[in-house]
């Protein structure tokens, strides 16, 4: 999970001299990430964005105003400190290149914090900064404050409910919950308020309650764990957008929402670590060649997404075990494609993890051939394989086929000049190089 950078309309708002939390409409938008070895061509994914009226996305820049990110999650504890005396220098060193660039007032630093920044013993109002923390995350507060940037934060109810056997599920969502958090005359009865606030409670205690806050990074998976599926997917994130448009605020901010929240995430990145659990992979609010996966009302009009047109898909064919041979032998198989292409819808939790272990063998071969790009030599496996052009998809479990993005890659590859569609992939370009010159001094 990463959010690279983030736009806003909010101009206005942004170059006010005082920074004082307000009666104001939320915004939602979409992170996008490209951790995938099936990419749909960019052109695609804007079409994809403007049919379903999403305006703000993580990644992609045509708007107003731009926040950068000065890395992400740099102050994670299990990074154990190593990058916390380099944030706010950074920061600095590019801030002051901004100014004599004449960009100050358009593009703005940030740093995406996750949730583990903050703490409290019981209750929101009790929230504070970990003690390692509080000096630098009042100099980041000041640096935010001065330069009229939001603070940036992750919130993910969903991992506080992987984590934590004990974790009342329904005060994950946002339908009430029997077991609400009474803190004083204050009542919470979702993990998203009572997480928000407590970063509220935390800047106020550092001098800084009426700092802007925007939500970089919250989603629900659809599968690869217990509670992760399209139900549970579809009920968070619906009930996130309709909380956050109702404009209602928390119980510290009431009626101030977010300035800005971005779902994690646009569509499903196969080749992304799956160290912190299979769900890692499935975030998606769209598959990963932009087919919806639930129906979803972003509050723009419509009450379903719309699906990607004219996906460049690779010719309708798929890789499977071969019926005639003894698959006895097929371990060592197995173990190479999904090494290589991603399998993790075949475990617990997943939408292919009850179709037979010939199933399995089909899924896993076809994922690998697909990753190949279709290559025959791809689907061999020692004659294991075979190409069929009947879809062997079973239910719920669709075996794909993979996006022809040679055309794109090329065409990025031998442009002499940016499109449109092509300048968020060049401002995150800028994101990389810097983030990388950043580490690069450490």
């Amino acid at each position: 999970m990463a959010a690279a950078a983030a736009v806003t309309v909010l101009v206005a708002e942004a170059l006010l001299p005082a920074l004082l939390p307000r009666a104001a409409e939320a915004a939602v938008g979409v992170n996008w990430g490209t951790v995938s070895a099936h990419r749909m061509p960019s052109t695609v994914v804007v079409d994809l964005l403007r049919a379903n009226g999403i305006a703000k996305l993580v990644q992609i820049h045509y708007l107003f105003e731009i926040y950068i990110a000065v890395g992400n999650d740099p102050f994670l504890t299990s990074y154990q400190g190593q990058f916390q005396s380099y944030v706010l220098p950074a920061m600095t060193n590019i801030q002051q290149s901004l100014v004599k660039a004449n960009l100050a007032s358009y593009i703005k630093l940030v740093v995406p914090c996750n949730a583990d920044a903050y703490q409290s013993a019981s209750v929101p109002s009790q929230g504070i900064f970990r003690p390692d923390l509080t000096q630098i995350m009042t100099q980041l507060a000041a640096f935010l404050s001065t330069t009229g940037a939001p603070f940036v934060v992750n919130i993910y109810p969903f991992l506080s409910l992987y984590q934590n056997a004990d974790f009342p599920q329904d005060y994950a969502f946002f339908d009430g919950s029997s077991h609400p958090v009474v803190d004083g005359s204050n009542i919470y009865y979702n993990a998203f308020d009572g997480n928000f606030d407590t970063l509220v409670s935390a800047l106020s205690k550092i001098g800084y309650g009426q700092l802007p806050i925007a939500i970089g990074e919250v989603g629900w998976p659809t599968e690869g764990a217990p509670s992760a599926n399209l139900a549970t997917a579809r009920a968070f994130n619906q009930g996130l957008i309709n909380h956050v448009l109702s404009n209602k605020g928390t119980p510290l901010r009431p009626g101030v929402p977010p300035t800005d929240v971005y779902l994690f995430s646009l569509v499903d990145e196969g080749q992304k670590s799956i160290l912190p659990g299979n769900f890692e992979r499935h975030w998606g609010v769209f598959s990963f060649d932009g087919q919806a996966k639930y129906p979803l009302n972003l509050g723009l009009g419509s009450p379903v997404l719309k699906n990607a047109r004219d996906v460049p898909y690779l010719p309708p064919r798929w890789c499977v075990a071969n019926p005639g041979q003894n698959l006895n032998n097929v371990g060592n198989h197995l173990k190479l494609a999904c090494t290589m292409a991603d399998c993790t819808t075949l475990y617990y939790g997943g939408l292919c993890n009850a179709i037979g272990d010939k199933g399995n063998i089909s899924y896993a071969f076809n994922s690998y051939y697909q990753l190949q790009k279709q290559d025959a030599k791809s689907c061999d496996f020692d004659g294991l394989g075979m190409i069929t052009y009947l879809d062997p998809s079973i239910g719920e479990c669709r075996f794909l086929v993979g996006i022809d993005d040679r055309r794109e890659l090329a065409m990025s590859s031998y442009s002499d000049s940016p499109s449109p569609a092509s300048c968020g992939l060049w401002l995150m370009t800028i994101w990389v190089f810097v983030w990388f010159t950043i580490v690069g001094s450490f």
